[in-house]
């Protein structure tokens, strides 16, 4: 069983592998989330390197979340995001399949495929009710970019309410899991990309313009990007590839004029100075005000301390008593929303 610990590193430190590191470290640090996060029943044992695995039933894990929508709904004050909760119950239902990823044959089944990551979809709910407090207001066919987007389900959700619903990840898991989920879904579309962005041109190509809303969770961190102290490894940083300026620049190019860009990190505590440092506990913006207003940004909100509303989000989903998780010592949220000039 792991500890406390290893399970508090495990949440925070997989978007850091996404991006940067082997393609082994990735996939090995996907198979022990799956040990911690997922359902009881898929969970993976890699003490002798052998898979142990029972599939979720289709549509366990979705009623699961659905159950989670009584509870999640008093939590969000907007009216769309309070649909886009709902959303959670009309998810499709997955059988479970195999797929070979470096030499391993991992079992999909509902867990992984919707909350085999990070849990439930319906983390992102403060996320999008703080974008619809400022402005974000989404009609059929309107379009979001999900920078790290890490599992597919709250995609799925947008597209139900007939959003263009686009996510980029580096994940090689992801990319094997969902390889033929980019089209068409409920009544809107999802697209899936998969590599460095925006360093790699055929993704901005691909990704196109014309964005409501430009949203980043768990990844665009500080620590992650402008580390405050040395890297224990090169793996717990992002290289996005281009600087600051590039990256920003191609943000306020894909918003339409009136569009948010929105910054939203859960964190464990910080390290004290005389203890390792970890750079995924740094969730502050990693722009400054500066930076974000001279890429043609108007800065609404810097740097907001969210850790009440944070820990409210994860005692309705059970990240206390399902993750073990001590709500009020070991999580802490911070976000930034801007707004294309």
């Amino acid at each position: 069983m792991l500890g406390f610990n290893s399970l508090l590193n495990l949440f925070f430190v997989s978007p850091a592998m996404r991006f940067f590191g082997a393609q082994a470290c990735r996939l090995c640090c996907a198979l022990l989330v799956m040990v911690v996060v997922t359902e009881p029943m898929a969970l993976v044992s890699l003490a002798n390197g052998q898979e142990t695995e029972t599939a979720a039933p289709p549509g366990s894990v979705i009623e699961k979340h659905a159950r989670e929508i009584e509870k999640v709904q008093p939590f969000v004050t907007g009216v769309w995001t309070k649909q886009w909760v709902e959303e959670v119950s009309r998810l499709e239902k997955i059988r479970p399949n195999r797929i070979k990823l470096s030499g391993r044959d991992i079992l999909v089944d509902e867990s992984l495929f919707y909350s085999g990551r990070y849990g439930s979809p319906l983390a992102y709910a403060r996320a999008f009710d703080l974008a619809e407090k400022h402005g974000f207001a989404p009609k059929p066919a309107s379009k979001i970019f999900d920078f790290g987007y890490g599992s597919i389900g709250h995609l799925r959700m947008l597209a139900q309410m007939g959003l263009q619903a686009t996510g980029v990840d580096v994940d090689p898991l992801l990319a094997e899991m969902y390889k033929d989920c980019s089209g068409a879904y409920g009544k809107g579309e999802v697209k899936l990309l998969t590599g460095k962005f925006p360093a790699e041109e055929a993704l901005v190509q691909s990704a196109g313009e014309g964005y409501d809303l430009f949203i980043s969770k768990n990844t665009l961190k500080r620590g992650y990007i402008h580390p405050s102290r040395e890297l224990a490894s090169p793996r717990h940083a992002i290289e996005l590839g281009v600087n600051d300026e590039a990256f920003l620049e191609q943000v306020e190019k894909m918003l339409k004029p009136g569009g948010l860009f929105v910054i939203y990190n859960f964190c464990p505590p910080k390290s004290p100075a005389d203890k390792p440092y970890i750079p995924w506990a740094e969730g502050e913006c990693p722009y400054s005000k500066e930076q974000l207003s001279a890429a043609g940004f108007e800065v609404l909100e810097f740097d907001v301390v969210d850790d009440n509303a944070a820990r409210e989000l994860g005692r309705l989903l059970g990240w206390d008593t399902e993750g073990g998780m001590k709500l009020e010592t070991d999580l802490f949220a911070w976000y930034t929303i801007a707004r294309k000039k």
